[in-house]
């Protein structure tokens, strides 16, 4: 591969006041805190801004960012992808963010830490091209002033090798120190950096990681990354019992590694909880049982709210099963039109097909259940049955 100098472009321009456009009154880059790491290493880089006015800047900052796709992109290296609870269909709420600023001086600096290794499968020797870009408003504290337009594309290169006997132990040494660090935040990054890509090493540090508000999360994402049988246990333990912030983490932990010996635990955690852990547990059992979950889902549907019936609509698609149609046909009768409009995204991710009169009526309704109920009385045995891997443009009833 030819080598790329550290080159970085930048564009940090004025966005109001009378000083010429084009210069840079912030400018910002992105780099590797070391030019050559281990495989298996946490692999971090940093994002600094440089605030060159006069000026107080201010800098937002919100958890959602980890919801997308993320500043990297490595060359021909894909992203992780996890199951995602809601397969084809919509996502009925909005992720609740937290959203706050840091102040950035006249003349003085932010930098944030990041791993690229977390997003991204990096685990053979070799050199990397990466490429990382950022845009943000730069404004003022307690004011709506823009100071600037921030925009970012840093391209850099990082080499990974493989470790020799004792090395690789030794670069985990720092976090494990840090773990015990009276700073929140120095703990909270170390927490991230052992359970991201954790070792078979770090299993005693991970399980005895507290399930409080800086580690419990990081503890059910590392514990499902290990994915052991002694990790598998913990996080059915966790998910059963304790606080419900923590048990959700440890849901999603088991549902992403779909092992299906723990297909009963997943099922019996849905019947053991309540509310979105509820669901969120017979969403992720739907993908580890597959049609085992049909009569656990079936059994709640006469007494269900109009929210657990939307969630189970979900479930029985993420089961991609067959016999999840009939009980999915029948929901187009519900009286709630939100749950009539997740059947009918159930149906579409099961079957690609879709039906002309839709569910925005209670006649519309009855009508696309009785194309419905004709289509599956013709089709039932030689219909193909698709699942929520394999999200496609639904084509009309026929």
């Amino acid at each position: 591969m030819t080598r790329l100098p550290a080159t970085i472009l930048l564009a940090a321009f004025l966005a109001h006041g009378s000083r010429a456009l084009g210069q840079q009154a912030v400018t910002g880059r992105y780099y590797p805190e070391k030019p050559e790491y281990l495989v298996g290493e946490p692999i971090i880089f940093d994002f600094e801004v440089v605030n060159h006015s006069p000026k107080v800047g201010e800098i937002a900052e919100s958890n959602c960012d980890d919801l997308g796709p993320g500043p990297f992109e490595v060359d021909g290296v894909a992203r992780k992808k996890d199951p995602a609870p809601f397969g084809c269909g919509r996502i009925p709420f909005s992720p609740d963010c937290l959203i706050g600023g840091s102040e950035i001086p006249a003349g003085g600096k932010y930098r944030t830490r990041l791993f690229l290794n977390g997003p991204f499968v990096l685990n053979s020797p070799g050199t990397y091209r990466v490429r990382a870009r950022k845009s943000q408003t730069i404004g003022r504290p307690d004011s709506n002033e823009v100071l600037a337009q921030l925009s970012v594309v840093s391209l850099f290169e990082v080499t990974l090798r493989e470790p020799q006997q004792g090395e690789l132990k030794d670069a985990y040494k720092a976090f494990f120190k840090d773990m015990k660090n009276k700073n929140p935040m120095i703990r909270d990054f170390a927490a991230s950096a052992i359970t991201q890509n954790p070792p078979v090493f770090a299993e005693g540090v991970i399980s005895a990681l507290a399930v409080d508000a800086i580690t419990g999360t990081a503890r059910a994402e590392g514990l499902g990354r290990l994915g052991t049988p002694t990790a598998r246990a913990k996080l059915i333990e966790m998910a059963s019992s304790g606080s419900e912030e923590f048990r959700q983490p440890a849901i999603q932990a088991l549902g992403e590694l779909g092992n299906p010996d723990d297909c009963q635990s997943m099922l019996d955690i849905g019947n053991q909880n309540t509310n979105y852990t509820q669901a969120e547990a017979y969403m992720y059992a739907a993908r580890i049982c597959k049609q085992r979950a049909i009569p656990a889902f079936l059994h709640p549907l006469p007494n269900a709210d109009s929210q657990l019936d939307g969630y189970l609509a979900v479930a029985f698609a993420n089961t991609q099963s067959r016999d999840a149609i009939p009980p999915l046909i029948g929901l187009l009768a519900n009286t709630n039109e939100g749950v009539r409009s997740d059947a009918e995204d159930a149906l579409e991710t099961l079957t690609h097909r879709k039906s002309r009169f839709g569910t925005a009526s209670a006649e519309a309704s009855n009508d696309s259940r009785t194309e419905w109920t004709n289509w599956w009385a013709a089709q039932a045995i030689t219909a193909l049955i698709y699942g929520p891997d394999r999200c496609a443009d639904p084509q009309p009833l026929d």
